[in-house]
């Protein structure tokens, strides 16, 4: 390998790596907000806040490793015009084929990395994940109570209020609770005490009230019936579980290859292509890169952008019409894969003209630049 593809290679990973950093960081960020409203709103444990996070970074990865390799070679390539390397370069004979190059070697490099994102790591994040909520769904709903906070049960006919407790969390104090059922009348429950309690024979969890009162009746009807109690125990109520449904997002890839589920066969293509992306992505940005002096290094950066969110997003469009049965799977993505790849076409040739892919190798015949050789 030639100095002078190092250097490029260097340059080029160390902005991607740059880039993916901060997407990463303001992606985490943005996951882990709506994460700590879960968890303030007591739809899950503090404790899991953190895994929940680490496994969503993983599906993150596979989306946000293409968008950084292309930024990150833009904006090295940008850097190369802004200082006048690419312009020496040019002089001593380098060509678009001798940046290409390296550029491909990169991407490649990200390609491997989605595809043991796309092949292992995202697989089994998707089912650790089904796994964790399907965890927190099955778990004591009193485990998350917050004190002075309502807490409303996952089906909505359960809302849960307790000004203190203790740090067991099996005894509350001056608690309230909404319940509802079906079509009949909404019960009220206040109750000075309320503990926690388990049946150690039938696994039946209660909450029994002490030194309270219930009132059933419909709002807005004058008939209520109050009910003044010493002591009432309601039982919650346990939902039958099913055989647990593996999500597409968590299939291993022998299980999508060769199936005639159409859901099955968008999420192979999507696999297939989010590596190819990456790919074309990383050899899209070199000729896109081109800026004039006056241009600066961030000249390009919005035209890059409204490249990629179309691309991104016919990608997704596609991948819903496959599953949805509009458009069928043999066509798969590759139309707008081939689109992109006749972007790059055109963008070289616009800017060498068409002889750049019969033209040989410069590099090697100028005498120049044999010592980098």
């Amino acid at each position: 390998m030639r100095i002078l593809d190092r250097y490029l290679m260097k340059e080029m990973l160390v902005t991607w790596l740059a880039v993916l950093i901060v997407l990463l960081v303001i992606m985490i960020g943005n996951v882990l907000g709506r994460s700590l409203s879960s968890v303030t709103d007591g739809a899950i444990q503090a404790d899991m806040l953190l895994v929940l996070v680490g496994v969503k970074s993983i599906s993150l990865l596979v989306t946000l490793i293409p968008l950084g390799l292309y930024l990150g070679i833009l904006l090295a390539h940008g850097r190369f015009y802004r200082d006048n390397e690419m312009t020496v370069m040019q002089a001593c004979g380098v060509g678009w084929m001798d940046l290409l190059r390296p550029t491909a070697v990169i991407g490649v490099l990200g390609v491997v990395m989605i595809g043991v994102l796309t092949v292992f790591a995202s697989p089994w994040a998707a089912r650790y994940e089904q796994q964790l909520k399907q965890t927190i769904r099955d778990q004591s709903a009193l485990s998350l109570v917050t004190p002075g906070k309502f807490i409303e049960s996952s089906d909505g006919n359960t809302v849960f209020f307790a000004r203190k407790s203790n740090p067991e969390k099996t005894q509350f104090n001056d608690v309230f609770m909404f319940r509802q059922k079906g079509d009949k009348p909404p019960a009220v429950d206040s109750a000075r005490i309320a503990s926690y309690q388990v049946d150690p024979d039938s696994g039946d969890e209660y909450l029994i009230f002490t030194d309270g009162q219930t009132s059933v009746g419909t709002p807005g009807d004058d008939e209520y019936t109050i009910t003044d109690f010493k002591r009432q125990g309601i039982l919650r109520p346990r939902e039958t579980p099913g055989e647990p449904h593996l999500i597409v997002k968590g299939k291993r890839l022998s299980e999508l290859w060769g199936t005639g589920d159409r859901a099955d066969q968008a999420e192979l293509q999507w696999r297939i292509s989010i590596p190819l992306a990456a790919l074309l992505l990383a050899l899209l940005a070199v000729p896109l890169s081109y800026t004039s002096p006056r241009e600066g290094r961030f000249g390009k950066i919005a035209i890059a952008i409204l490249i990629y969110i179309p691309y991104a997003n016919l990608l997704v469009l596609m991948r819903k019409w496959i599953a949805a049965g509009a458009i069928p799977a043999w066509v798969g993505l590759w139309p707008v894969h081939v689109a992109v790849v006749c972007l790059i076409i055109f963008l070289l040739a616009r800017r060498v003209g068409w002889t750049w892919l019969f033209a040989r190798n410069r590099i090697h015949q100028n005498p120049a630049l044999r010592g980098v050789a």
